[in-house]
C-alpha cells in the first residue's frame, strides 16, 4: 500500500528531518508510529499524502509516486490525514459543512454527500451538532469534526497524527473503536501517538529517533524494552511497568503490552497459588487512609481563599433577554433528554451552569471532565479574560465583573493555553519574556532581573536563547518560554489549560517535575488535564465538570474511588486503579480503600501471590520464582 525508499527531507536544508528511511506499510495494516518530539513523525506523515516532498527517495501510495503532481489529488483522496490541531484543518462555519466540504470536491452527489454526514457524526459522537459553529466547540468537539471530514471521503489510509491529544478518556476510547472497526472493513491506519496503551492495539509499530527508524516490529516486541524506549524519550504502557515491577519483586509473570492480558495473567496466577495454598492472604485495608484524607481536606479548607466563584453563569449563544427567557423555559420543561455519545448535550447553550468552587492559597487544584463540559470556558474566567454573565467571580478579593479590576488580576493570575506555543509573538526570546514586565511599567533594570530570573526557573540560559527567535526553539522549549513569561509577571496563581498536549512521555515529566517544583515553592497551581495520572500524582484537590457544572470534588483518592460514575460522564481513573479494579473484579481479593500507583499494586500483588515479604519462607519462594522466570524468558 505505502512504500518508502530512502526518503530524507530538510526544511531549511542543513538540518535533516527525514534521514534515509525505508518504511513499507501493508494494505489494511494498523500501523503505530512513536517517538519523542522532534523525532520526524509528523514530517514522515505528511510525506504519506503529498503535503510534503522528499529530497530524496521516493514515497508510493497504492502504487502512486507522491512526487508527481499530476496524481497529489488522487493519493490525498487515498490518504486523509487528520492533524494534531484541528484548527489547521476546520474550513467551514458550522460542523455539517465542514464534513460536507470533502465530499463536494470530490464530486460527490448531493443525497450521498448528506448520508455520509450523519454516518460519520453517528461514528464519532457528535449527533446533535449538525448546526452548530466549528468556532465554538471545544478543543476535543474540534478533533472529531475533523475526524468526521476525513471519513467522510472514506479513503483507503486513514493518517492520525496525534489525534486523540485533546480527546478525554471516553473520546480516545471511541476514537479507537471507530479506527478497529474501519480496520476491520479493510481500511489502513496510520497512527502517531504519544500514548501507549493505542500504541498496543496495532499491528506494527515503529519508533522515529532523528528522522530515522530506531525500532521496527509488533508492540510484544517493542513496547516491552524499558531501557531502550527510556533513551528514545518514551516509556512503556502501564501494563507492561505493573509486570516489570512484579518481575523485579519475584513473581514470575511476563510483562504484558494490553492491560486485559495483564490482569488476565495475574488473575490466573492468584487462581492458581490460592489451589496450592502459595498465595498471601489478603490484609486489611490501612486505616491511615480515610485519615490522611480528612487530615488533606481540613488542612485545605484552612487555606485562605485566591479565587471564589458564586453561582457562575455563561453562554456563548444566548443574549441577557434570551438567559431569562432560557432560565423559564427550562424550568417549566425540564432538562433535555438529548445527549451527544462522546460530549456534551447539544441542545444545551450553557458553557457553565451555575458553578460554584474556592482556589485556595498554595494549593494544586486540578480540573477534570469530559470534551465540552466547561474547563476552558471556567478557566478563562479565573483571570477575567472572560467576565461572568451570571453570579460572580473573586480574585484575590477584586470583583471581575469590573472591567478595572479585571485588568488588575491578569497580572496576579497568569494563564497558560492550550498550544501555549501560540501564545508567541516577539523577535526573541527576551523580548517575548519581557512583554509582561514591560506592560506593568517597571524599570528596564527590574524587567532584565525578571527575564534572566524566570528562564532560569524554567530551565533556560538567557545567555543561550534569549536573542533566538523563539520560532527556532523545539517545541518543548518554545512551552518554556511561555511558562517564563507568564512567571516573569510573578502571579500569585497560574492556571494551565492541557499544558502537556503533544508532548513526548519524556517531555511530559519534565513539565510535570516543572510545575511541581513551582507549586513546592509557594505558586498557586490550577490545571486542568485529560490525565488522570497526572491528575491523581500532581494534585491536592480535583474538581470534575460535566455538562458546564460541578460534578463531584474531592482529593483524587475521593474521587477515583468512583470509578463507575467517573465513566458516566466520559472520564475514567489512573491505570494503575484502572487495573486494580479489574483485577478486583477477576477474583483478586485487593484491599478496599486509597489510590493505587504501579508500585503500591505491585507491593500488595506480591503479598497475595507470593505471600509478606518479610515473611523468612519467602525468600526461598522468590529465589524459586526468578529461576522460573528466567526460564521462561521473562
Amino acid at each position: 500500500m505505502i512504500e518508502c525508499r530512502g526518503v530524507s527531507f530538510s526544511y531549511d536544508g542543513a538540518a535533516p528531518a527525514l534521514d534515509g528511511i525505508d518504511l513499507n506499510i501493508e494494505d489494511g495494516e494498523f500501523f503505530c508510529i512513536l517517538g519523542g518530539n522532534g523525532s520526524g513523525k509528523s514530517t514522515f506523515a505528511k510525506h504519506l499524502n503529498a503535503l510534503l516532498q522528499p529530497d530524496a527517495g521516493t514515497v508510493c501510495v497504492n502504487g502512486m509516486d507522491a512526487s508527481d503532481p499530476e496524481l497529489v489529488y488522487d493519493i490525498r483522496s487515498t490518504a486523509g490525514m487528520v492533524f494534531q490541531n484541528p484548527d489547521d484543518q476546520l474550513v467551514a462555519t458550522l460542523v455539517e459543512d465542514d464534513i460536507a466540504f470533502g465530499p463536494e470536491n470530490l464530486g460527490v452527489e448531493s443525497a450521498q454527500i448528506a448520508q455520509r454526514v450523519r454516518d460519520v457524526l453517528k461514528a464519532v459522537g457528535l449527533v446533535g451538532f449538525e448546526r452548530h459553529e466549528t468556532h465554538t466547540l471545544s478543543g476535543g468537539q474540534k478533533q472529531r469534526v475533523a475526524l468526521a471530514g476525513v471519513l467522510a471521503m472514506e479513503p483507503r489510509v486513514l493518517i492520525l497524527d496525534e489525534a486523540s491529544s485533546m480527546l478525554d478518556p471516553r473520546g480516545r476510547k471511541g476514537l479507537m473503536e471507530a479506527c478497529h472497526a474501519l480496520h476491520e472493513r479493510g481500511m489502513t491506519i496510520v497512527m502517531i501517538t504519544h500514548f501507549m496503551e493505542e500504541a498496543a492495539e496495532a499491528d506494527r509499530v515503529a519508533v522515529f529517533q532523528a528522522g530515522r527508524v530506531a525500532m521496527l516490529g509488533t508492540p510484544e516486541e517493542i513496547l516491552t524494552r524499558a531501557d531502550e524506549l527510556a533513551r528514545l524519550n518514551l516509556d512503556m504502557p502501564a501494563s507492561c511497568c505493573l509486570g516489570r515491577a512484579l518481575r523485579a519483586k519475584g513473581v514470575p509473570i511476563c510483562a504484558q503490552v494490553r492491560e486485559a492480558d495483564m490482569v488476565a495473567d495475574i488473575a490466573q496466577a492468584y487462581a492458581e497459588r490460592s489451589r496450592t495454598g502459595i498465595a498471601g492472604r489478603p490484609f486489611a485495608s490501612d486505616p491511615r487512609i480515610s485519615d490522611d484524607v480528612s487530615s488533606a481536606i481540613d488542612s485545605a479548607d484552612a487555606l485562605e481563599p485566591v479565587i471564589e466563584i458564586s453561582h457562575l453563569s455563561y453562554s456563548y449563544a444566548l443574549s441577557a433577554r434570551e438567559r431569562r427567557r432560557w432560565h423559564k423555559r427550562s424550568a417549566a420543561e425540564g432538562a433535555s433528554n438529548k445527549r451527544a455519545l462522546w460530549g456534551n448535550d447539544p441542545s444545551s447553550p450553557w458553557a457553565l451552569r451555575d458553578v460554584s468552587l474556592t482556589v485556595r492559597r498554595g494549593e494544586f487544584l486540578g480540573l477534570a471532565g469530559h470534551t465540552g463540559s466547561g474547563k476552558s470556558t471556567l478557566v478563562q474566567h479565573l483571570n477575567g479574560l472572560i467576565r461572568p454573565q451570571e453570579g460572580s467571580v473573586y480574585a484575590l478579593g477584586l470583583d471581575l465583573v469590573n472591567k478595572k479590576d479585571a485588568a488588575a488580576v491578569k497580572a496576579k493570575v497568569g494563564v497558560v493555553f492550550q498550544y501555549p506555543e501560540r501564545q508567541l509573538f516577539a523577535e526573541t526570546v527576551a523580548q517575548d519574556v519581557a512583554f509582561g514586565p514591560h506592560n506593568l511599567g517597571l524599570s528596564q533594570a527590574e524587567v532584565a532581573h525578571r527575564v534572566e530570573s524566570s528562564l532560569a526557573r524554567v530551565g533556560l540560559d538567557l545567555a543561550t536563547v534569549g536573542d533566538k527567535s523563539p520560532f527556532e526553539l523545539s517545541g518543548g522549549q518554545q512551552r518554556r518560554v511561555v511558562f517564563a513569561g507568564v512567571l516573569a509577571m510573578e502571579p500569585e496563581v497560574l492556571v494551565l489549560d492541557e499544558p502537556m498536549a503533544g508532548l513526548d512521555p519524556a517531555a511530559r515529566s519534565g513539565f510535570l517535575g516543572l510545575i511541581d517544583q513551582l507549586h513546592r515553592e509557594g505558586l498557586t497551581v490550577v490545571m486542568v488535564s485529560h490525565s488522570m495520572d497526572d491528575l491523581a500524582n500532581c494534585c491536592d484537590r480535583m474538581v470534575v465538570m460535566n455538562e458546564g457544572a460541578v460534578f463531584a470534588e474531592g482529593t483524587p483518592a475521593q474521587v477515583f474511588a468512583h470509578a463507575d460514575e467517573l465513566k458516566s460522564i466520559g472520564l475514567g481513573v489512573p491505570a494503575a486503579q484502572r487495573m486494580a479494579l479489574a483485577l478486583t473484579e477477576a477474583g483478586v481479593p485487593l484491599r478496599r480503600g486509597g489510590l493505587y500507583t504501579v508500585e503500591s499494586l505491585a507491593d500488595e500483588l506480591v503479598d497475595l501471590l507470593i505471600g509478606r515479604s518479610d515473611g523468612p519462607s519467602n525468600v526461598a519462594d522468590i529465589a524459586k520464582f526468578k529461576t522460573v522466570a528466567r526460564e521462561e524468558g521473562c
